[in-house]
């Protein structure tokens, strides 16, 4: 109901990965270019990304994914990290081995070796082995240490398995007391909020995706959704989508800032 009336053909503010509504910031053209640069091109094995909560590692995370596997990569995307170290060598050879029909063995031992053939057939074919963790600030210390030893598999030219680290800030401190890990990185970045213009660009895009085809939030409401969201595009969906539903039970023509007030209010961002 509050889609057809604000003549949407479906929510554009939901916090969900779904990559028809992906905004490439320059912030994040930049964070993608670097991840893929040192995957194809250097074959530097570690990146690590940061950036606060809701600022778009996971659609970062699958828009690399996804555009890699399309270049007929292999790519595993761990969203919940919370592993044993056995547990995530297991994890990720499960993920590569999917449908292949192999068994994974029982021992750890075994696993690395099956798992260094594995990654040696595919870099000899071409194909680039890719794993990708979200939420990478919760890993414990002998699961960083574990990819630190799977970085150790390599060929003259470059590493066997390319791994990619998405946290929040506090994964940078983690990283810096393990300085065996830190020097495996080659490639890092900040992944900051969008500036004003962005915000504007951010919402017209997914209201675009969603079908709309009129004015729906006016300037000066726009203005307080940069304000109370700073820039972060989780808050910018939670406000955006709030405000559509308080416009739409109150019959309104637009979104105005009083609106974007009351629910910033309401979801405690003031």
């Amino acid at each position: 109901m509050v889609e057809e009336y604000w003549g949407l053909k479906e929510k554009p503010f939901l916090n969900t990965a779904d990559p028809r509504f992906t905004y490439r910031s320059d912030d994040f053209n930049e964070a993608y270019a670097r991840i893929i640069y040192n995957i194809s091109e250097i074959g530097g094995g570690l990146t690590l990304i940061t950036g606060e909560i809701g600022c778009g590692k996971t659609f970062l995370a699958n828009a690399i994914k996804n555009d890699l596997e399309q270049a007929g990569h292999r790519v595993i995307l761990i969203t919940n990290p919370i592993f044993t170290q056995a547990g995530f060598l297991r994890w990720i050879l499960e993920g590569f081995l999917e449908g292949s029909g192999i068994k994974v063995p029982r021992y750890r031992v075994k696993m690395l070796s099956l798992l260094e053939s594995f990654l040696r057939e595919s870099v000899e074919s071409g194909v680039k082995c890719v794993t990708m963790i979200d939420e990478a600030q919760v890993l414990k210390p002998k699961v960083l240490e574990e990819i630190r030893l799977l970085l150790n598999l390599e060929t003259e030219k470059e590493k066997l398995l390319q791994i990619v680290l998405l946290g929040q800030p506090e994964m940078e401190k983690k990283i810096e007391k393990m300085p065996q890990v830190r020097q495996r990185i080659n490639v890092r970045y900040f992944l900051g909020a969008l500036d004003r213009e962005e915000t504007i660009e951010y919402i017209n895009h997914r209201l675009k995706v969603a079908g709309a085809e009129k004015k729906i939030f006016t300037d000066s409401a726009v203005d307080k959704i940069y304000k109370y969201s700073r820039g972060i595009p989780r808050n910018i969906n939670n406000l955006c989508q709030n405000a559509l539903f308080a416009g739409y039970s109150m019959e309104l023509e637009k979104i105005d800032k009083d609106i974007i007030d009351a629910v910033a209010e309401d979801l405690r961002m003031v």
